[in-house]
């Protein structure tokens, strides 16, 4: 029997620091006896580029990187987590809609097309908002706005109300069942803040992550999390976070990867079959 090949879509492959969760992937999926490849959707690459795998992880909300695990998946590759889902979660403005519904806590939020539209609810709420671009990436173009205040660059935006913290978040990250928290003060664009796992953490705030997930239907998530003066609330989804600062997770990918993979019927059929 073959040994499954699990591929990674991601994005930034030639920056060392990008991705620092495939070293020990590949360790982790080496001892289960799988074999794992790595394709960067940020460089150059036709569709008959990707490569054949029982099981394509979509590394990242890039739209290269999305692309290729559309094409994967019109070819009838099998993706984690699935397209039609990660479409799901990265629309901010619909996973926070979704997450409202649920009964989950998030923050009052309103869609604004461009920097006008910010400008006039920055006025009539009279103080400040929390203003984020509504395909925004890696805290981009995120902060706290005043009345008179725009923000820069084009729309749409998410205009909510300001979630009063202790001056750092969490970030709650699993896969499938198995979840860690880390404390975490936030520097939009910077991805190597530092991390501080949380060894015994409110047992709320992992259950608020593992609720979100089911939710959003994420078997790999991660979420946000200020608590503010009513309790822990939701600011942000992802739907395959870095992982850094949590030591096992690349065991949780492998284990989650490999059964998906045991899921596919027939095996192998390569992506690029047009």
């Amino acid at each position: 029997m073959s040994r499954p090949r699990v591929c990674v879509l991601i994005e930034a492959g030639a920056d060392p620091g990008r991705n620092p969760l495939l070293r020990p992937l590949r360790s982790a999926l080496a001892a289960r006896g799988a074999r794992c490849t790595a394709f960067d959707a940020t460089a150059p690459w036709s569709p008959c580029d990707l490569p054949s795998a029982e099981v394509f992880l979509i590394k990242g909300g890039d739209p290269a990187v999305l692309g290729a695990a559309g094409a994967v998946a019109d070819a009838g590759g099998v993706c984690l987590n699935g397209l039609d889902t990660t479409l799901r979660v990265i629309d901010k403005a619909r996973v926070l809609a979704l997450l409202g519904r649920a009964g989950l806590p998030v923050p009052a939020t309103t869609v604004a097309a461009d920097a006008d539209a910010v400008a006039g609810l920055l006025r009539a709420a009279g103080a400040p908002r929390f203003v984020k671009p509504l395909c925004g990436r890696l805290g981009r173009g995120a902060g706290v706005l005043s009345p008179g205040e725009r923000p820069e660059g084009a729309g749409p935006w998410l205009v909510q109300e300001v979630v009063d913290g202790p001056g750092y978040d969490y970030k709650v990250c699993g896969v499938g069942r198995r979840a860690a928290v880390l404390r975490v003060r936030v520097e939009p664009g910077r991805l190597d803040v530092p991390r501080v796992p949380v060894p015994h953490p409110d047992p709320c705030l992992t259950r608020l992550g593992l609720r979100t997930a089911e939710v959003c239907g994420l078997v790999c998530w991660g979420i946000d999390v200020v608590v503010g003066a009513d309790g822990p609330v939701v600011v942000d989804v992802n739907t395959f976070p870095g992982y850094r600062g949590v030591p096992d997770a690349a065991v949780w990918i492998a284990d989650a990867a490999l059964a998906t993979a045991d899921t596919r019927v027939g095996g192998g059929r390569p992506a690029c079959a047009y």
